[in-house]
């Protein structure tokens, strides 16, 4: 498919965005307590530009001191931001990206810490159902100053350089909340009726508006659907709709959900949402307005965005999480590389969860994102020869990024295909996307010229013959053996087993056994099947492991497919036809299973170190060999160690 609506200019006000690809607002929590801009920012923000996005949003700027949600965001409540904010703005036009500023207060979506011991504040006095903090109704007065702090910081923004502002009226935050009936029960001149709940933004626009001058951009993102009872629904968002058209914005950005919406709708969706899913309610407002839609949330490929645009559902597609797994998708989209594109698999674990922590964003499928500024992949002063021992994502972004630095390298993985433990990870329902990593990291060591070996087990004799200067020992994990009677038993598979079709399960009853995510989600995917499961779990819950959202989504799966949980309960023997488990109370009881399946956990495999190490003067041990976990922790030390070599 030729890309030519994604790659055409079009205008937002006054300002030519060069192609139709949008990078939204996305916390990274990379700056100052202070709000002030760090160099790991302005390196972060200028990979994008290197990229190739047309329009890059900035993450939401505080206009007032206490109007955070979290603690390192920037700001434009003094004029001491102003200098770095320059800086930033010189540093993304020296490509042909256009660069807008978000702007926002967080309301009742965020907490005393992150604000100085400050209470939030909201419409009425209420607590989010998410942050747990209550808050107080602003006063009159304090809507009048936040007016004219949002007139101020405009005037900062427009003296930086930006090229234009992007008033945040969305997911929940402080103006979504005056909009809202879901927060606002004041009954005062700003709650009630449709054009009191509008009327801050109203004063919002027309201050930023005489700070800026007729001719500068502003636009603004809004939820469609909010998600939530007795939140904003679809038919008042178009209402609202022709009303910003009105007010003036020069784009009005589509998105969905507030913090407290089910997982599936949220602000951050997860791999379990279907894509594009506000593309129905942007094409209705389109119809509506004059004036450029922008789409966003769950929209990870290029030629989606394409096929979006050609349909009339918006003018400009944004793609977060997209631009996180890879800053360069345009630039490859527009090259026809898409089979070496990073595509977001909405797991969270990255970009979402380190904010429930306070900590910075990072990324599962590009552990780059936040490094830009440590490193930019120069080649190394000498070129090496490397052995990396094992095709699983430490493996092969370890082999990927020591290419990228000059080095001269080859993988060697003993099974028939690449992709270690994310391989069955892609199996389970609603998890295909994970195969696009391994897909894309393969596609990109081709590119590199590098030497991929199936079928190949390393020993000492092969690492002896190569003589590598520096060996990457990336072995992975294998499947926990607990010393269990009957776990040798012909009727116990692994979950890897089940999941990659190795081996075939019975029509009889089956046990799980391990309630960790690997166990859940096998239980999930023998019951699509029409097979009777029942999860056995030591502990008081199952999951535990899970990101909450992710968590939430599997857990309504496995009640839909009516898989049996039993937690407290210590498996002890395994039999032909049985399991035998004790249960909470100390009672030996055994339910029926013609077929078993052991999901315990994993353990380090790593048998060749004290090898490579007698023959080699340099070697690393990474991901699941050095210990059982995650993929962004394999997938962060594979980036670590190509950096190293």
């Amino acid at each position: 498919m030729e890309l030519n609506t994604v790659f055409s200019p079009m205008k937002i006000g006054s300002c030519e965005i060069p192609n139709r690809l949008v990078v939204p607002a996305m916390v990274t929590n990379y700056c100052t307590k202070d709000g002030i801009l760090t160099d790991r920012y302005l390196k972060y923000m200028e990979e994008k530009a290197k990229g190739g996005w047309g329009l890059i949003i900035t993450e939401d700027y505080a206009v007032q001191e206490h109007g955070k949600g979290y603690e390192r965001i920037p700001g434009f409540w003094k004029p001491e931001h102003v200098a770095r904010n320059k800086e930033l703005t010189a540093l993304i036009h020296r490509y042909p990206s256009k660069i807008f500023c978000q702007m926002y207060h967080p309301g009742r979506q965020s907490s005393m810490a992150v604000n100085g011991g400050v209470m939030p504040v909201a419409p009425s006095g209420t607590k989010d159902p998410m942050c747990f903090e209550f808050t107080r109704g602003m006063t009159v007065e304090e809507i009048h100053q936040l007016v004219e702090d949002f007139g101020t910081a405009a005037a900062r923004c427009k003296e930086s350089g930006f090229d234009g502002i992007e008033l945040h009226c969305a997911h929940g935050y402080l103006l979504a909340e005056f909009l809202s009936p879901y927060v606002n029960k004041r009954t005062d001149q700003y709650g009630g009726c449709f054009q009191n709940r509008v009327r801050i933004v109203d004063e919002i626009y027309a201050s930023m508006r005489k700070a800026v001058g007729p001719d500068f951009p502003l636009i603004v993102r809004f939820s469609r659907k909010e998600f939530v009872e007795g939140g904003r629904t679809e038919a008042e968002s178009y209402e609202l709709a022709l009303h910003f058209q009105e007010l003036g914005f020069d784009a009005v950005h589509v998105s969905n959900g507030v913090y407290a919406a089910h997982p599936r709708n949220q602000i951050i969706a997860p791999m379990f949402t279907d894509h594009a899913f506000n593309m129905d309610a942007a094409e209705q407002i389109k119809k509506l307005l004059d004036v450029p839609v922008i789409l966003t949330n769950r929209i990870n490929d290029p030629q989606m965005a394409e096929t979006l645009l050609r349909m009339g559902k918006a003018d400009f597609i944004g793609m977060g999480r997209g631009s996180l797994a890879d800053p360069f998708l345009p630039q490859k989209a527009k090259e026809g590389k898409y089979d070496q594109i990073q595509y977001s698999i909405g797991c969270l674990q990255g970009c979402e969860m380190p904010l429930f922590l306070n900590d910075c964003v990072t990324c599962l499928i590009n552990p780059r994102v936040g490094r830009e500024f440590e490193v930019d992949l120069t080649p190394a002063p000498v070129s090496k020869k490397v052995m990396v021992i094992g095709g699983g994502p430490a493996g092969l972004v370890a082999a990927r990024t020591a290419a990228l630095r000059g080095h001269q390298v080859t993988v060697y993985e003993a099974q028939e295909e690449l992709g270690g433990q994310f391989r069955s990870a892609a199996y389970p329902m609603g998890k295909g996307e994970l195969s696009t990593l391994t897909s894309s990291l393969r596609a990109q060591l081709k590119e590199l010229q590098v030497p991929v070996l199936l079928n190949t087990a390393v020993d000492e004799a092969l690492i002896q013959a190569e003589k590598p200067d520096a060996v990457v020992i990336a072995t992975g994990a294998k499947p926990l053996t607990p010393a269990i009677p009957g776990m040798e038993g012909s009727n116990v598979l692994t979950a890897e087993e089940v999941l990659l079709g190795k081996k075939d399960i019975g029509n009889g009853p089956c046990v799980v056994c391990g309630g960790g995510e690997v166990g859940g989600e096998t239980a999930q995917f023998l019951a699509e099947r029409n097979h009777d499961v029942t999860i056995l779990e030591m502990q008081g819950d199952i999951l535990n492991d899970m990101m909450p959202m992710t968590r939430t989504c599997l857990m309504e799966m496995l009640a839909q497919v009516g898989v049996k949980v039993m937690t407290g309960c210590k498996v002890s023997q395994i039999n032909q036809d049985s399991v035998s488990y004790q249960d909470a109370q100390g009672q030996i009881q055994t339910i029926p299973a013609d077929s078993v399946i052991s999901a315990f956990g994993y353990q380090a495999y790593n048998p060749l170190e004290a090898v490579a190490r007698s023959h080699c003067g340099e070697v690393y041990v990474i991901g699941g060999a050095v210990k059982a976990g995650n993929a962004i922790t394999a997938t962060k030390e594979g980036y670590e160690t190509g950096l190293k070599l």
